[in-house]
């Protein structure tokens, strides 16, 4: 099988779009999902991933879809490839210290997890003044989700310590919306129990994405997490994990540098296109702005060089084929 970074080159020649859309997976398609049904196999579509439902399983199919500012942006060839990979390290890595719903991996693009009522927040854990809360901080703002910052942050620096700003949970491309723990518990959407318990695990995994991280030269800033109860009663961490889709990661190597020159740090996530979108006057109404194939393959090439220092290992690929999952069925 060919390795991602040649069908990468190769992609990046053609500048035409083309190669980018043979290349890409959109996802299940519409006659699978009904096929699906009437196996009573119920799916749900999210952002990037569909979901089908197996028993007390769940298949997570990973498409290349890339969204930013809950919009639909574009294709970015194997990505889905690419973040099943990295997930299903992660999910497995993460075990060493929390629970996780992790079983298997039966398709490059696909996860077996185990079923969970998911709680209706995403836990977002931030380490340094980066993303929505520093251009917030900059207008003046203090105070985030119940936690009050200090005066005299600067842009991309490190917090005095790591903060949780929980958000709830919406719907695909609808707007999460900011929640301190105590209106999180004051709208049912967990007890004081199960968010001590839930914080708890979400920092304890932070600092250990944190140092596997700055082991391979890299700065996990800030992450979101979710969290669901399991058929046995036990609180597990479900979804993806450290992804650059759910995390900021930015090069240790040049971090001190780029702080003292006060520019931006060098980034490993897609923290670039969202810079890309908000370059052209985008940030989330109006049309789409159209991503060139330079960027969309700029980003699958920082993907891909997470998962395989990650992983230890080049990727390979079977190619952007349609995900059978009546194959993946028990």
């Amino acid at each position: 099988m060919p390795t991602l970074q040649e069908l990468l080159t190769v992609i990046a020649s053609d500048t035409s779009g083309t190669a980018v859309t043979a290349h890409s997976y959109g996802g299940l398609k519409p006659e699978q999902i009904k096929a699906l049904a009437a196996k009573d196999h119920p799916t749900y579509t999210g952002k990037v991933r569909d979901v089908v439902s197996v028993g007390d399983e769940l298949l997570i199919v990973h498409s290349d879809r890339l969204t930013a500012f809950d919009r639909l942006i574009a294709m970015v060839p194997y990505k889905g490839s690419i973040l099943t990979a990295i997930s299903a390290f992660w999910l497995k890595e993460a075990q060493k210290v929390v629970p996780t719903h992790y079983i298997g991996q039966p398709h490059e693009r696909v996860l077996r997890v185990e079923k969970a009522t998911p709680f209706k927040v995403e836990v977002v854990v931030r380490g340094y003044l980066a993303g929505s809360m520093q251009r917030a901080y900059a207008r003046g703002e203090r105070e985030f989700c119940g936690v009050k910052l200090p005066e005299g942050l600067i842009p991309y620096g490190r917090l005095p310590q790591p903060i949780i700003t929980p958000t709830t949970k919406a719907a695909a491309f609808e707007h999460d919306e900011n929640a301190s723990p105590a209106e999180l518990i004051a709208k049912g959407v967990c007890t004081a129990d199960e968010w001590r318990e839930i914080s708890a695990m979400a920092l304890k995994l932070f600092a250990h994405g944190q140092a596997v991280f700055e082991r391979l030269g890299w700065l996990l800033v800030d992450t979101k997490y979710e969290f669901g109860r399991t058929k046995s009663g036990v609180i597990k961490v479900i979804d993806e994990i450290h992804t650059p889709d759910s995390s900021r990661l930015w090069l240790k190597s040049t971090y001190a540098d780029h702080m003292t020159q006060g520019n931006a740090p060098d980034m490993l996530d897609k923290e670039v296109v969202r810079r890309y979108l908000l370059a052209q006057g985008f940030s989330g109404e109006g049309p789409v702005p159209v991503v060139p194939t330079s960027e969309l393959v700029g980003l699958a090439k920082v993907y891909l060089q997470v998962a395989e220092t990650l992983l230890g290992k080049k990727l390979e690929t079977s190619g952007p084929t349609v995900v059978d999952v009546t194959t993946l069925l028990k």
